[in-house]
């Protein structure tokens, strides 16, 4: 409550001259809102950040030899939102999942076939950018994309997005290390233009919606692969003499470039403090020529309030001082349930096991396991989640948007417990009891209550003879622990990045897993996912999905085949379908939803902002006259 007194000070502190003013001051930068959003994140860069660990691990080297520093667990959904702000793709997906162009301008797709050389037929998608800049006022140009799409490929980078670009010429062959990144079918003619290869004539709408998620967005080279100094701007070198590789380009506010709307304008060090986003200047702005500040984005600053509790953001919210909020407790969002814009996601709140342990290897201990939870209880613990019924989320297409894959193949998994099946199972598989670790997060900043949930786990597991010990970490000794491997089962989010049932259960093959290869040693075998799961069964279902065409029935068939096989083996537990939700003041009015939930703000309008100006920028606003 301290926290909003003394937010309420400072507003009560406000110059309010210029509210009676009818035309913009040439000094008035715009509005500066004060928002929540929920699970704060500390990895900005899109091919990691859709984990919500702010600790990174060495993983290896890329296929170039530079370094690469993950955390290994799975996409959420929250950081979709954060980095829908932050960066923008080629094309994007409407709120109803109509594609639009984002940083595309234009584009064709040229086919030329030769019946008597097929060899020579040509597929080509040509995609030209317009005109926009990154933050630091550098071109956004064809290359950044290109390296994006050749860093998810890398053979020596672990990315279960990969699957999703194999209709690009050759890029199976360059996940698999069968040839060179250089062979890979995307060029650029120029630094306006993309061409983009195909291995056959595609069906161009859906790629386009491949290149609609929120992963593929143009990347700097010089950012991503830039090497590490001292304080004196000294290059630092590793162990084998060469110049280390930075991990901070995507940490620190001061190295990060952004090509969306808005840039990282404050980042604490210290987790749970004020953030604050403000206009990219140059976003969309037209070289060499004077326009008026706000005419691509409208708000001035984004300032998102990690410092409060979930209590404080209600009260900040009633008391007008915060205009939105995207976290709330159960409580909470029952009572407001009336004011909230709810919409399914791509995420599904799932327990995954730790891949090194013995017990959790075992199929019937899984099984057993994901059987005696009553996936309507587990519900109580998320928020305004759903029960899951399966692996592929409520968002995932059919044949194409008009319907959803789930509503057309239904439920694969019961959402009810039965605790009498789990045993039997287990007596099948002469499994009698063992020790299982549970570990679970505490935090007063999430939608999720783990440790609640884990505690419900718990009883229900015992129930089958299990002995289980609920492991209570906070955020940095969470992650402390998973690098350790010290626990069995522990809560994450399992995230489709796009719309195409396949893309989601093709990683469980070891063929389409886009896990790192031992490239430092010249190993290309092909590894499982980071669940451990490998099954010959399970590989041949996918390689027959594999041959059909994108978005046929024949396809979406062998998906479901593959579906039900992953939630009998249950390699991952689905508990739980996300929803994204948010309330919004009466003041505050242009905000967009897009299908992956992100939001666009470039036009959000406060009213009367003048009046909320905090009383720095008023000063600095009088100042200038």
């Amino acid at each position: 409550m301290k926290k909003i007194i003394a937010l309420l000070l400072c507003l009560a502190t406000v110059v309010t001259v210029f509210a009676s003013c009818s035309a913009r001051d040439e000094d008035d930068k715009g509005a500066i809102v004060n928002m929540y959003l929920f699970n704060e994140i500390r990895n900005f860069d899109p091919l990691y950040a859709y984990t919500n660990e702010s600790s990174l691990e060495h993983d290896g080297e890329d296929s170039n030899g530079n370094p690469v520093f993950i955390s290994k667990l799975n996409a959420n959904a929250e950081a979709v939102e954060l980095l829908g702000l932050l960066y923008e793709g080629l094309f994007r997906l409407s709120s109803d999942g109509k594609v639009e162009k984002a940083l595309c301008k234009s584009y064709e797709y040229i086919k030329k076939e030769n019946a008597d050389k097929p060899e020579n037929n040509v597929y080509m998608l040509r995609i030209t950018l317009r005109d926009t800049r990154w933050s630091d006022n550098t071109k956004v140009s064809a290359n950044d994309f290109i390296f994006t799409v050749k860093r998810i490929l890398d053979p020596g980078i672990s990315c279960d997005a990969a699957v999703m670009l194999y209709d690009i010429k050759n890029a199976k062959l360059v996940k698999s290390g069968d040839i060179s990144r250089d062979r890979l079918g995307i060029s650029s003619p120029d630094t306006s233009t993309i061409e983009i290869e195909f291995e056959k004539d595609i069906n161009v709408d859906r790629f386009l919606e491949v290149l609609a998620s929120p992963i593929l967005v143009p990347l700097r080279e010089n950012k991503v692969d830039a090497h590490e100094t001292d304080d004196k701007g000294e290059l630092i070198y590793g162990a084998d003499g060469m110049p280390a590789t930075s991990k901070d380009w995507a940490t620190k506010a001061t190295s990060l470039v952004c090509s969306g709307p808005f840039f990282i304008r404050k980042l604490d060090d210290t987790l749970g403090k004020e953030w604050a986003l403000e206009r990219n200047k140059y976003y969309s702005a037209k070289e060499n020529r004077e326009e008026a500040v706000d005419k691509y984005v409208t708000p001035y600053k984004i300032i998102i309030h990690y410092d409060f509790s979930l209590d404080e953001v209600l009260n900040a919210y009633n008391e007008g001082t915060l205009f939105y909020v995207g976290a709330l407790t159960s409580e909470a969002f029952e009572q407001y349930k009336d004011q909230l814009t709810i919409n399914d996601t791509f995420s599904v709140g799932s327990y995954m096991f730790n891949p090194d342990s013995e017990l959790m290897q075992n199929p019937a201990v899984r099984r057993a396991l994901s059987l005696a939870l009553d996936r309507n209880e587990i519900a109580k613990f998320v928020t305004a989640s759903i029960p899951a019924t399966g692996l592929i989320p409520m968002k995932v297409y059919d044949l194409d948007k008009k319907t959803s894959y789930r509503a057309q193949y239904g439920d694969v998994i019961k959402t009810e417990a039965n605790i009498e099946e789990a045993k039997s199972v287990l007596k099948a598989a002469g499994v009698k009891g063992g020790e299982i670790v549970l570990l679970a997060r505490t935090s007063q900043h999430t939608k999720n209550d783990e440790v609640g949930m884990a505690a419900y786990a718990k009883a229900q597991w015992e129930k089958l003879g299990f002995t289980v010990t609920v492991d209570e970490k906070g955020r940095n000794q969470y992650q402390a622990k998973f690098n350790e491997g010290a626990y069995d089962v522990l809560y994450t989010d399992w995230q489709a990045y796009s719309v195409r049932p396949f893309n989601m259960v093709a990683p469980f093959s070891i063929y389409y897993s886009g896990t790192a290869l031992d490239t430092e040693h010249h190993n290309y075998d092909p590894k499982p996912n980071r669940t451990g799961y490998s099954d010959s069964e399970y590989d041949k279902i996918i390689e027959e999905a594999a041959s059909f065409d994108e978005g046929s029935r024949e396809r979406n068939d062998k998906v479901y085949e593959a579906e039900k096989k992953l939630m009998e083996d249950m390699p991952i537990i689905p508990l739980v379908f996300y929803r994204d939700y948010y309330m919004i003041s009466k003041e505050l009015s242009g905000i967009k939803d897009t299908y992956y939930n992100f939001k666009i703000l470039t036009k959000m309008k406060l009213k009367n902002y003048h009046d909320y100006l905090p009383a720095e920028e008023t000063e600095e606003a009088t100042a200038a006259e």
